[in-house]
């Protein structure tokens, strides 16, 4: 068992933690930034729309291409895949696009069979965190992955960067029907790891991983601010916030 401490706060006997994946140990601005041009492309290409759109798109998919940044408030910060195609299905409606979610689905997932092809290229490791992951597994605490992305992408991205080791889970979009906030990944991840949530810390960069944490039972989430929401906002979900994960301590 160990305990996880910084300055401010300290959390006990934990021997489990479980981490998001984007913009938690990886830099999703650069990930998803590209994917989300990728999307509104094939967006725009497939329904016809006028090229000026392209910027437009990616607002309303939470990217703001000209400043390469994925939005603190935008859906894909917010919200697992389902919740953002239906918004995103609302937003094309008001641009004259009249859609369903299974054809947004199909766009999403050919997009995805493309992107991860060359992932290699548009995947960068948010270093702090890689270390703090390396020390949990020198002091032997379990590792597992509870991510909105596909297995299949997450698995990709381990073996690239030769990290298949540091985690004894992944769970992912196609693991369960639920959506992650439902805790369901959650308690599968716990379940194969043999862990049990009173001993067990979420890691994410979101309030979907509070939410999803909480709902399995788990009452500890650090919140570090790696992705798209800041420090400040991160404490009105959490008490356990920090700016990278290499300011947290084990003792």
């Amino acid at each position: 068992m160990l305990n996880l401490s910084t300055e401010n706060w300290e959390i006990k006997n934990i021997d489990t933690v479980l981490f998001d994946k984007d913009g938690t140990f990886i830099d999703l601005h650069y990930f998803w930034g590209k994917m989300t041009e990728l999307r509104a492309e094939e967006v725009i290409k497939r329904f016809d729309m006028k090229p000026e759109l392209f910027s437009n798109l990616c607002l309303c998919l939470g990217y703001d291409n000209e400043s390469c940044k994925m939005l603190k408030d935008g859906i894909t910060a917010l919200y697992s895949r389902p919740k953002i195609i239906e918004i995103f299905k609302g937003d094309l409606k008001e641009l004259g696009v009249d859609t369903t979610d299974k054809v947004l689905e199909t766009i999403f997932d050919e997009v995805s069979d493309k992107f991860y092809k060359d992932m290699q290229k548009y995947t960068k490791p948010i270093d702090s965190a890689i270390s703090f992951i390396r020390e949990l597994n020198k002091n032997r605490i379990k590792c597992g992955i509870v991510t909105s992305d596909s297995v299949e992408s997450t698995k990709l991205t381990l073996k690239h960067f030769g990290w298949e080791n540091l985690f004894g889970a992944v769970i992912g979009r196609e693991s369960t029907k639920e959506n992650k906030e439902s805790g369901v990944g959650t308690r599968m991840a716990l379940d194969i790891l043999n862990s049990k949530p009173q001993n067990t810390v979420m890691i994410g960069d979101a309030p979907m991983d509070y939410i999803a944490a909480k709902n399995a039972g788990i009452e500890n989430t650090i919140l570090v601010a790696t992705g798209q929401i800041e420090k400040d906002d991160l404490f009105k979900t959490s008490p356990y916030v920090v700016e990278e994960l290499s300011e947290i301590d084990f003792n």
